[in-house]
């Protein structure tokens, strides 16, 4: 792997001393076993995965070294040291070109030279729970397990449960089947029942000819209650919302159609953890989202693509579980506007997949 006959010829272009033939690759030989030694000592710190990882950091690093031992040889054996030629008419252009590509040398090993660094990232990483392991519910699970029951005086690991959970509930939502069966809003539980709350709500004037609709409202999944306040501002008739439109400077009147009406009520218990879980369960039952889910279960029991259009391009759309990507395939390269709005929802270009995607989340499926 490390070419011998360069070494020599490097070592005797800039030095007056004979070379030991084979102690390049003794020199590189003994750097290896030091970085493999570190990494099968991380081994025993990480997953399976990431040991998969770590191995593959062996091999890059391997090569990379290698290959700069040779190409910074390479140089050497290119050029004679104005020690070993003499002064007499020592090409200084030849050296200045020497320098430069030394330089250049020494900065490629800058980039791969900190594997001390990149072991502990590995080892760091390996306790990050990314969204597309294989293993990824199992690892929350477990996770949420090893924090319960635990000692908390300061909430931190409240916290840390509701954020794993409201992580789970995107991944896994079928583990909280049970939950989300007893969610109701003041004993309602369809979409129509809670819309209708709204005629239990009342309008009251606090004066200046300005009129609040009221409405105490009630989450539960059956073992937790939420008491919440919902509070609009409203016409006297009480059929339209008022909203101060900064960009007009004046305030408008919007309508209150059963979707709006819907969307204030369960927007009260939007938030992480528990209550995560009743909000993405409440937005479930919406009917556009309803309408979505079985046009993707029609398209995928016909056996025909789901399209999307975006700026007037259509789109195939395919929830590769998989990978946990949600996926958009176009017929060619989209417009410049289209990448944009793409861009902008989180999607990016995956070549290796001709499609553009992001994870496959609940953001993700309904907003796409």
């Amino acid at each position: 792997m490390i070419n011998e006959t360069l070494a020599r010829r490097a070592k005797e272009n800039m030095s007056f001393g004979d070379y030991k033939q084979g102690s390049a690759t003794a020199e590189f030989n003994a750097e290896i076993e030091r970085v493999k030694a570190l990494i099968e000592k991380a081994k025993t710190k990480v997953s399976p995965e990431a040991q998969e990882r770590l191995d593959g950091l062996l091999s890059s690093y391997t090569r990379n070294y290698a290959n700069w031992i040779n190409k910074r040889n390479a140089n050497g054996a290119g050029h004679v040291s104005v020690m070993i030629a003499g002064p007499a008419n020592y090409n200084m252009r030849a050296h200045e070109k020497y320098l430069n590509r030394e330089r250049k040398i020494w900065e490629e090993y800058e980039q791969f030279k900190n594997i001390e660094w990149k072991i502990q990232s590995i080892i760091n990483g390996d306790k990050v729970i990314r969204s597309d392991d294989k293993n990824a519910v199992e690892k929350i699970k477990a996770k949420i397990e090893s924090l319960q029951g635990t000692p908390d005086p300061y909430g931190n690991k409240s916290a840390e449960i509701r954020r794993l959970k409201g992580r789970l509930l995107e991944l896994a939502p079928e583990e909280f089947a049970e939950q989300q069966a007893n969610i109701s809003i003041n004993e309602a539980k369809t979409y129509t029942e809670i819309v209708t709350l709204w005629e239990t709500g009342r309008i009251k004037n606090y004066g200046d000819d300005r009129y609040y609709f009221e409405l105490p409202l009630i989450f539960t999944d059956g073992k937790r209650k939420y008491k919440e306040w919902l509070q609009v501002e409203v016409d006297e008739s009480g059929e339209n919302m008022q909203r101060f439109n900064l960009k007009n400077m004046e305030t408008e009147s919007i309508p209150l159609i059963d979707e709006r009406k819907y969307s204030l009520i369960i927007s009260k218990i939007s938030g992480s953890g528990n209550k995560a879980v009743i909000y993405q369960h409440l937005k479930n039952l919406s009917p556009e989202v309803q309408a979505k889910k079985a046009t993707a279960e029609e398209a995928e029991k016909n056996g025909t693509a789901e399209t999307v259009t975006i700026n007037g391009e259509s789109a195939k759309v395919v929830r590769n579980k998989e990978v946990m990507r949600l996926q958009l395939i176009f017929d060619g390269k989209p417009e410049t506007k289209t990448r944009e709005i793409l861009k902008s929802n989180g999607f990016r270009w995956a070549p290796s997949n001709t499609a553009w995607q992001r994870l496959l989340n609940n953001n993700a499926q309904n907003g796409h």
